[in-house]
């Protein structure tokens, strides 16, 4: 886990700043458009994401699901894979 928690953190310290998506194992999808809307627990098991700033929604993530990280453009239909 810990080198998915250094992925995050190298993201996230990126400049220029590239939005990115995590993906979990339980089907959430999360992206990070600022790095100021997204922080990992000193623990480093948990990661909240502030998806949309304008509103009071965050994402928070179990880093232990973490199964993919993408940069860029990242197409889905919904937030949920289908079962």
């Amino acid at each position: 886990m810990r080198g998915i928690v250094e992925k995050i953190r190298t993201k996230l310290d990126e400049r220029p700043f590239r939005p990115f998506t995590i993906f979990t194992s339980d089907g959430k999808v999360a992206t990070v458009k600022d790095p100021t809307f997204a922080w990992i627990h000193p623990a480093g098991r948990t990661m909240y994401v502030c998806p949309d700033p304008s509103s009071d929604v965050d994402e928070i993530i179990s880093l232990t699901h973490v199964t993919k990280l993408a940069t860029g453009s990242v197409r889905h239909s919904n937030h949920r894979r289908k079962r």
